[in-house]
């Protein structure tokens, strides 16, 4: 039998643990849960032909090759009980804690008590840890998922899916402290709905905002956005798909591709909300299972700090 099956966010975090001597089989989940559609009631290797078909949108390989990297994940998720434990590694970023709800609701299906399954408790994110620091968190901050802990996972997740983002916004008012990142989760997935302003996400406003303050380079306006998180979430890929839509939309142009992004006078009124770009475009966009139409339009106040049907 092997000895430990850990399942951890992606590529990157393998290399950290390997460095550190972290012994076992690793498995990267390798899903930005954030974009695109999340439908409810899907088995995983069904969400995940979805998943694979968005993702390869983004240019992020071929459908078939990113299929078949699910399809090889599934595989081995499915031989969990071979393992003598299972120890999930997920920081406290909204990347992270979707991959993390969706495995334990996963688990809480199909686990019992015969494979013990592990968390770490990160209080920062892994790449700031040094070897010796990795090493304590697998001696000290090792917890074996509760009872508790999976219902909580279970619901968070099923809200996540759901087809509005009404029971996602309530689950603030449930007692969820055994994930204690969960509340930061919920709040910054609802800040990418269009907010009720300018009806931008938080994250293109806030690149219209650094574009604003004088810098125009792809890669320095991504850098700068990173320096605005609180907790790192989105890769360099999708947020240029970001401005690649804001320069799509005539919110900012480019006299060179990839190089020197202006803001319009149209992305000018925006940014000051003197125009909402809702009014002036249709949108079509996925969030977790919430498909953002003008006929399902969900919109974040930020004053209010409520999600809002639009429609109703």
């Amino acid at each position: 039998m092997n000895k430990v099956l850990n399942i951890v966010n992606g590529e990157a975090i393998i290399k950290k643990l390997k460095l550190a001597d972290i012994s076992g089989t690793f498995l990267p989940w390798q899903d930005f849960l954030h974009e695109g559609p999340v439908p409810e009631n899907l088995s995983l290797e069904a969400l995940s032909k979805i998943r694979a078909e968005y993702i390869s949108t983004k240019g992020l390989g071929s459908f078939n090759k990113i299929h078949q990297s699910f399809k090889d994940r599934n595989a081995t998720l499915n031989t969990f009980k071979k393992y003598q434990k299972i120890i999930l590694w997920f920081e406290n970023d909204l990347y992270d804690q979707l991959q993390f709800i969706q495995i334990l609701d996963w688990f809480f299906k199909y686990a019992d008590k015969s494979t013990p399954i592990y968390y770490i408790s990160f209080q920062q994110q892994l790449h700031s840890y040094t070897k010796k620091e990795i090493n304590e968190l697998i001696l000290y901050n090792k917890e074996l998922v509760s009872h508790t802990l999976y219902i909580i996972a279970k619901k968070a997740w099923s809200a996540f899916c759901s087809p509005t983002p009404e029971a996602w916004f309530k689950l603030q008012n449930d007692d969820i402290s055994e994930l204690p990142f969960l509340k930061n989760t919920i709040i910054r997935m609802l800040e990418e709905y269009p907010n009720t302003i300018n009806g931008l996400s938080r994250t293109a406003h806030q690149a219209l905002l650094i574009i604003e303050e004088g810098t125009h380079h792809p890669q320095k306006i991504f850098e700068r956005y990173q320096e605005s998180e609180r907790l790192n979430f989105m890769g360099d890929i999708l947020f240029w798909d970001i401005l690649k839509e804001l320069v799509n939309r005539n919110i900012l142009n480019s006299r060179e591709e990839g190089r020197d992004l202006k803001i319009t006078s149209l992305g000018k009124e925006v940014i000051k909300g003197d125009i909402n770009w809702l009014n002036i475009n249709q949108i079509d966009k996925w969030l977790g299972g919430v498909h953002l139409s003008h006929q399902n339009l969900w919109c974040w106040d930020i004053q209010s700090q409520k999600i809002i049907n639009r429609i109703s």
